[in-house]
């Protein structure tokens, strides 16, 4: 299968840096394996279509009481699209790395960037709960370990501990949801997810998504930022953003699902004002996230699935092209800016679905998400025309010609999967929406041109240390938090020292007899 051909590749690329570097060889053959994998495993993803759908199973569980689906893959249209769009972040993350001064001799980081995207397309080709949770749970204990490496102060090392719990609890919601619809008698897959299990479903892929708390203790980690940084936080958005695309509209209750987009316009709104008013690209980088997470969340709540796979593969091909442009050339920024009317949603674009949908807009909520989706388009030109790290014309020749070469996976992926390989692609979709936001943005883009001498910028535009109250409120739940858990690790450790003194014995055999006689009693 050509599945297997792109994991291999993917696999062999990583095992070739991890000898190089155990041989201590020229680190620039490390490069090289790395972008050269990263490269053909991009090119072998179109080799998919040949053989789509497909399903593979790598063996059955029993006994079949315990487990009633066992871990299979799908290769659908939905599948295919995230997986092309990780697999060209991949690549384009190796192939820009020259252009990140700090990174250039990183091997460690290359590896981990292939290894992490091996595990997120293990995650998007998850064909039922069960497989990806499993995935899930991999890329957690491999993001909370490389987090707590990472970390040198105790303070990060502890919102490391409480982000990990929050995503450890959306595993448990989808868990639980297995439960709930095992208990029915019915077999836990997507097709068949009621109206009872798909809110634990939902509930499971807002919490990995780390709105609660927001992804800002990582900032300043220089591992977090650029490259490997892109790759973590992307890539784990987008395991959780796969599940809210194979939720069928069936799974939603209809009496709710009001309350739930004013809920999701409200944070899009609010992440795309973040996003837009951030001081760089990075800084707003948990916002972009949160905001374009929210817009496909939303298409779902409406049973437009193609429109929450269009906004999930926007959000990992725009979003790499912000945060992997550091080497600043005056046409690349130009070139780059005008792709953003790409992410307006117009007709033959990736977007083009992302309006459309079977449950009606009420009025409320078009300035709601009407303003954020304008939000995000601003905010994604605006941080291209911000000062990068370093010029372009400062890099190594042979940089000069693997940098282009990265961005330029992006832009071609975005133009190709507007026009073919998935069920969204050359469609027209809800085109007076983004027409009405082109407009806007032509006539706000005209007013800022002609009276730009006159235009200061906003102090929150330049402000680095201003937190918004939310941000607060936010902290202080991660500190309440931490506080039960001190309390907790305190009262364990009692427990443990009384037990393991001198006196542990007979406390042994205190609770000993305590059990027996409150199993005697029932």
């Amino acid at each position: 299968m050509y599945v297997l051909i792109t994991l291999l590749l993917f696999v062999l690329a990583i095992a070739t840096i991890v000898i190089l570097r155990f041989v201590r060889s020229m680190l620039s053959y490390a490069w090289l394996a790395a972008a050269l994998g990263g490269l053909i495993s991009w090119m072998s993803v179109f080799l998919w279509q040949l053989d789509m759908p497909r399903q593979f199973s790598p063996s059955l569980w029993t006994p079949l009481t315990l487990f009633s689906t066992s871990p299979e893959w799908m290769v659908d249209s939905y599948s295919w699209l995230y997986a092309l769009a990780l697999v060209t972040l991949a690549g384009a993350v190796i192939l820009t790395s020259p252009a990140r001064t700090s990174l250039t001799v990183n091997t460690a980081a290359w590896a981990g960037s292939l290894a992490l995207t091996v595990l997120a397309l293990l995650a998007v080709l998850a064909d039922n709960p069960l497989t990806l949770v499993l995935v899930w749970t991999a890329i957690d204990i491999a993001e909370f370990f490389n987090t707590l490496r990472a970390s040198d102060s105790p303070s990060l090392s502890e919102r490391a501990v409480i982000s990990f719990s929050i995503r450890g609890a959306g595993t448990v919601c989808a868990l639980w949801a297995s439960v709930v619809n095992t208990s029915s008698g019915g077999t836990f897959l997507f097709e068949n997810v009621s109206t009872q299990t798909g809110m634990f479903l939902l509930l499971a892929a807002g919490l990995r998504l780390g709105v609660l708390p927001l992804h800002l203790a990582f900032r300043s980690e220089p591992t977090l930022r650029r490259g490997f940084g892109t790759t973590l936080r992307l890539t784990t958005a987008a395991t959780s953003l796969i599940l809210v695309s194979r939720l069928p509209f069936s799974s939603m209750d209809l009496r709710l699902v009001p309350y739930l987009l004013l809920l999701v316009g409200f944070a899009a709104f609010y992440g795309g004002w973040k996003w837009f008013s951030a001081r760089d690209e990075l800084g707003g980088r948990p916002y972009w996230i949160i905001g374009m997470s929210a817009l496909s969340l939303a298409a779902t709540l409406r049973g437009n699935s193609a429109g929450s796979a269009a906004w999930g593969t926007a959000m990992l091909l725009f979003g790499g092209i912000s945060f992997l442009y550091s080497a600043r050339h005056v046409w690349f920024t130009r070139i780059l800016a005008g792709l953003g009317i790409l992410l307006l949603g117009l007709p033959f674009t990736l977007t083009a679905t992302g309006w459309a949908g079977n449950f009606p807009w009420p009025v409320i909520f078009w300035p709601l998400f009407g303003g954020a989706h304008f939000l995000f388009v601003a905010g994604y030109i605006r941080h291209l025309f911000s000062a990068g790290e370093i010029p372009f014309s400062g890099l190594p020749t042979w940089a000069q010609t693997a940098y282009p070469i990265g961005l330029g996976l992006l832009v071609v992926t975005i133009i190709v999967t507007g026009l073919w390989g998935w069920v969204g692609a050359f469609q027209i979709g809800f085109w007076i929406a983004p027409t009405v936001l082109l407009v806007l943005s032509g006539l706000l883009g005209l007013a800022a041109w002609r009276f730009r001498r006159y235009i200061s910028i906003p102090e929150f535009l330049t402000s680095e240390t201003r937190v918004s109250r939310f941000g607060v409120m936010q902290d202080f739940m991660a500190r309440g938090l931490w506080t039960i858990y001190r309390i907790l690790g305190r009262l364990f450790g009692y427990i443990a020292n009384l037990l393991e003194g001198d006196g542990g014995l007979l406390w042994t055999l205190v609770l000993l007899v305590l059990v027996v006689t409150i199993l005697q009693g029932r």
